[in-house]
């Protein structure tokens, strides 16, 4: 089916921005959170980077379409402009990733399909961070930290509207600003599309592309405040969305519905004492209600679920470098009109050391260890480590290793509706993982600088869930596999001159899954294998108070497997997909405005289950849906 082709006009008002400032490369180096509580993650890297600068470039409305520009990031969306959006990597699959809102994981225990509910603007965004080698649980494939704002020396706010074809129209209002020691950031969008068209399609195809529509609303809060020798963060946020799926989750129903709901409150607080002591601790809560409806207007399923953390650290700094300790406590509930009600509780013990070498002040360690008790499979442990060396202060080599693990969600444990069965006898998924990497920057006196980077993983998964296929009772039902190795590559490199030539980057990600599965009709035959990104940031005409700019995104994908077509046609192999977005835009000292479009250069979109709704429009680009269970 032919993507939609549309241009949006987008429209900012800037107040004492910059312009043409360069650019930040894809760089490894530590996460900068607000807090320290959740640096127990320290044993990573950093595989890839986007700042505010980059962010502001691309012509995106959400954080699922920034990380659609990352070569190792998998984006599926159902519905118009990303209204529900699947997030996967290296092959895994969504329920694989944590994502973190400033150190704080935001993930849905009920299904992964709901990761990306998140209530923040992308103006407010200061970096994205894609990050490998965390032991923390659930990431199993690695995590993805967003990190807002933290400090202004003048206030900044910012006015957005986006409008472009079928109704679609997206106003945003941010800002941040400083009193004293006290930092506020604050957001608040709306938007509505009635969805995609088709002038090709059939007349199934029209029916589900006519009910993609949608709307949605976020508000978002966050207040920083740093006194002596102490520090305090508090974030709040809410999002309301109601949106049309089409075939979303089958091609026996073109008029599919969702309305979600979603809370999120954070605090974390952190104190230095005399040397050689520190304290971090923090509190979060996320919890979301959803309605899914086969036929809209008809609710199936209706449910409700929260996920509440604590956690307390200690940090000791000696000659041996700086030792960590503490405890964390979470607690994950739902109840639901499909799976019942059900509660579990997870206890974390953990310690960390980060080696300090005075003689070999180029050689860096780390290695954390913890153990875990969960109400639901008992004690089990994790760990992870890490060695870089220091290249001429310009780069590094670095070795890591990591075990990881997943809890099943309450969709993989009680979801039973249509051919779906969940099942209580899942084991916890497993992985160990080693990678080695290397980036390095050279800098140029008067030709600006070139940073490229590399790193190859091999991962050994062990009882990964999976929704196989039994011919015997022609249901899907979630089991463990035995084994789902992973062997995978990452390149990148970006280069910066000038004004007129502020960057151009190239990023490759290659994907090979080894598998022993029990199901011709496995959710990993189904991964991305190869993925290039190839960005282009130049200038048109710059004056003293101004300039005119473009930016070209290029993303080229090759996806294994088969698909599902709308009418039920199975074994239809993917074909590549090629995408080009484009923005021209002008800047002045406090507008900018911008012209924005996709243009595809591939002639049929398709999904899994007939979901004609995730064809290419308003930014959205998806080669099939595996892994369509929705626990809705």
């Amino acid at each position: 089916m032919k993507g939609e082709r549309y241009i949006t006009v987008f429209a900012c008002l800037l107040l004492l921005s910059p312009c043409l400032q360069a650019q930040t490369p894809f760089e490894i180096e530590e996460v900068v959170v607000v807090g320290e509580e959740f640096d127990h993650t320290r044993p990573y890297t950093t595989v890839a980077k986007l700042d505010h600068e980059q962010i502001t470039a691309l012509p995106v409305a959400s954080v699922a379409d920034i990380l659609a520009y990352l070569p190792a990031i998998d984006i599926r969306s159902r519905g118009a402009s990303s209204a529900q959006t699947d997030i996967s990597m290296q092959g895994g699959t969504f329920d694989q990733v944590v994502v973190l809102l400033n150190g704080i994981p935001l993930q849905d225990t009920q299904t992964g399909h709901y990761t990306m509910n998140i209530p923040v603007s992308t103006a407010l965004i200061e970096y994205i961070e894609v990050l490998q080698g965390t032991d923390v649980t659930g990431a199993l494939t690695g995590a993805i930290n967003i990190v807002t704002k933290t400090y202004t020396d003048q206030d900044h706010y910012t006015l957005q509207m986006t409008a472009g074809t079928n109704g679609n129209v997206h106003p945003v209002f941010t800002g941040t600003w400083r009193n004293n020691e006290t930092t506020t950031n604050a957001s608040v969008e709306y938007g509505r599309s009635e969805g995609y068209y088709a002038p090709t399609s059939d007349a199934k195809e029209q029916e589900a592309l006519h009910n993609t529509d949608y709307q949605m609303a976020n508000v978002y809060v966050q207040t920083h405040w740093r006194g002596l020798n102490q520090g305090l963060d508090v974030q709040v946020g809410a999002q309301y969305k109601d949106a049309g799926l089409g075939t979303g989750y089958g091609y026996a129903s073109t008029d599919q519905f969702d309305a979600t709901r979603t809370v999120l409150a954070g605090v974390q607080y952190e104190h230095y004492f005399a040397q050689p002591w520190k304290i971090s601790a923090m509190v979060a809560y996320r919890g979301q209600s959803d309605r899914y409806e086969w036929h809209r207007g008809t609710p199936l399923n209706t449910h409700w679920t929260h996920n509440a953390q604590a956690t307390l650290y200690g940090h000791y700094f000696s000659s041996v470098g700086k030792t960590s300790f503490g405890v964390e406590a979470k607690n994950e509930y739902i109840a639901s009109s499909n799976m019942g009600v059900h509660n579990r509780w997870q206890v974390t013990a953990r310690a960390r050391q980060e080696f300090a070498f005075r003689e070999w002040s180029h050689l860096h360690a780390t290695l954390s260890v913890a153990g875990h008790y969960n109400s639901w499979c008992g004690w089990y442990g994790s760990g992870a480590a890490m060695v870089a060396y220091d290249i001429w202060g310009n780069g590094d080599v670095h070795v890591r290793a990591n075990r990881s693990l997943r809890m099943p969600t309450w969709t993989d444990m009680y979801y039973k509706a249509g051919v779906q069965r969940g099942s209580t006898d899942l084991k916890a998924e497993k992985a160990w993982q080693v990678a080695l990497g290397a980036q390095y920057e050279w800098r140029f006196e008067q030709a600006g600088r070139l940073h490229i980077s590399g790193e190859t993983y091999y991962r050994w998964g062990t009882d990964i869930i999976d929704w196989t296929y039994n011919e015997t009772d022609s249901l899907f039902h979630a089991t463990n596999q035995n084994k789902v190795n992973t062997l995978g590559v990452e390149l990148a490199a970006d280069y910066h001159y000038n004004n007129w030539l502020r960057t151009i980057s190239v990023q490759y990600a290659y994907t090979h899954l080894d598998l022993d599965v029990s199901s011709v009709k496995s959710n990993y035959l189904d991964y991305l294998r190869h993925k290039v990104c190839v960005n282009l940031d130049h200038g048109i005409y710059v004056w003293a108070k101004g300039c005119v700019g473009a930016h070209w995104a290029l993303r080229w994908q090759d996806r294994c497997g088969t698909y599902v077509d709308i009418h039920g046609t199975a074994g239809n192999a993917f074909t590549p997909v090629l995408l080009l977005d484009g923005s021209i835009y002008m800047e002045l000292a406090r507008v900018r405005v911008a012209l924005e479009g996709t243009a595809d250069a591939s002639a049929v979109y398709v999904a899994e289950a007939g979901a004609t709704d995730d064809v290419v429009g308003m930014g959205e680009e998806a080669q099939g849906q595996h892994n369509s269970h929705h626990g809705g």
